[in-house]
């Protein structure tokens, strides 16, 4: 009886639970020795070189004759005879000069695809990476190291364990300030609850986000968020060392040396940013099954920013970061992050009748309904809003 119990119930869950893959790429610390840092350089140098003559090649082909339709392969296939030109070029790895030329084509591409600007020259002074692929499992960890094609093994600081469904296939090796990174792309297998999640998902477990470049958002329970101001805090240190460079002979190896102790501050700026939007985002993700925002163009709202007098605060805030660690956390678990149409006047409706004030001014913080006379925080009646609008679109999503 048990046993036919247990047939019917996995029966159940059979029609709503799926087995999907999803695109994951997960990055690790590498501490390369002196040679292969040598190497890793070279191979920067390498590919740097090519993406700016084979883009070139494509600018001169362009004028030669603008009809004419770059293919891909094309390119691929002049490395060859390129490399004869310049033998140095055999000592890196084959397939990331190949990987270089095919990101340029795309780049290239999406510019007459109106997708993206024109591909740009790469300077020097550029932190870059290098791709290359994982043909035949070529790359694989061994014990606390990882063998990258022409660089042997690489200690390697693995912070967390790979599943074993991830499947990776491309590897990219990238330097940051001071310190080298190895990024592994695949997809990996999750399970997809569907339907079955969706219905035990609770709309009033839900909370609502208005953003607040004063504390990057109010919650409709009454809390804000006191995002620590990184870049501001760093900026009195930062000009320090600028003026310092400043004074310096351009190229010079104290220039050169003064140079990456300024990046390596920014890289610690961001570094502390994405940690604490890291925590906010998963605490948000395991205590909530819906979480409602609006629909912000923060594109926009960064150009605009001398207009509004937003300066560096909304850089500093990280919001469209934040959300994308939100979406992604949710996602996982199987819960959902909804997006509120930007044009929902969240701040001109009350909360408690719903009277619409329209000619409320973007720099009143706080406003009192005239039609029944309760007195609004305009963050926290936002965020109000935001939810009952979020909690709507799942009840009615066609209205």
């Amino acid at each position: 009886m048990m046993h036919l119990a247990f047939i019917s119930l996995f029966l159940y869950f059979e029609r709503y639970i799926m087995i999907k893959t999803v695109k994951r790429t997960y990055r690790f610390r590498i501490y390369p020795n002196p040679s292969q840092k040598e190497l890793i350089e070279k191979t920067l140098g390498c590919s740097r070189q090519v993406y700016n003559d084979f883009l070139s090649m494509c600018i001169e082909s362009y004028k030669a004759d603008k009809n004419r339709t770059i293919n891909k392969y094309d390119l691929i296939k002049l490395l060859p005879e390129y490399k004869e030109t310049f033998p140095y070029l055999k000592e890196v790895d084959s397939i990331a000069l190949q990987q270089t030329v095919i990101h340029l084509f795309d780049a290239y591409m999406n510019f007459f695809r109106h997708n993206a600007e024109f591909p740009k020259f790469k300077k020097k002074k550029n932190d870059y990476g290098y791709t290359t692929m994982n043909n035949r499992n070529i790359i694989r960890f061994i014990e606390d190291d990882i063998q990258i094609p022409k660089l042997g093994r690489v200690k390697v600081k693995c912070h967390r364990k790979l599943p074993e469904s991830f499947k990776f296939t491309m590897v990219s090796v990238s330097r940051l300030g001071r310190h080298y990174y190895v990024s592994l792309s695949g997809e990996e297998e999750y399970f997809d609850y569907g339907e079955y999640i969706k219905e035990s998902l609770d709309p009033n477990n839900s909370i609502g986000l208005d953003f607040s470049l004063s504390h990057l958002f109010v919650d409709s329970n009454g809390n804000h968020l006191d995002m620590p101001t990184y870049y501001q805090d760093s900026l009195t240190k930062l000009a320090k060392e600028q003026r310092k460079l400043s004074h310096m002979k351009k190229d010079s190896s104290h220039y050169q040396k003064q140079l990456l102790r300024i990046k390596n501050l920014h890289e610690h700026i961001a570094n502390q940013r994405k940690d604490f939007l890291h925590k906010v985002s998963r605490k948000l993700a395991n205590t909530y099954d819906y979480v409602f925002v609006e629909n912000l163009d923060l594109k926009e709202m960064s150009e605009r920013r001398d207009k509004l007098k937003l300066g560096i605060s909304i850089f500093d805030l990280g919001y469209g970061t934040f959300l994308n660690y939100l979406s992604y956390k949710l996602t996982w678990l199987n819960k959902k992050l909804i997006k509120v149409d930007r044009y929902f006047p969240s701040s001109q409706l009350c909360s408690c009748c719903n009277y619409r004030k329209a000619d409320l001014a973007l720099n009143r913080r706080s406003w009192v309904c005239p039609e029944c006379g309760t007195k609004h925080n305009r963050d926290y009646n936002a965020a109000i809003n935001i939810k009952k609008e979020g909690i709507r679109i799942i009840l009615n999503p066609s209205n």
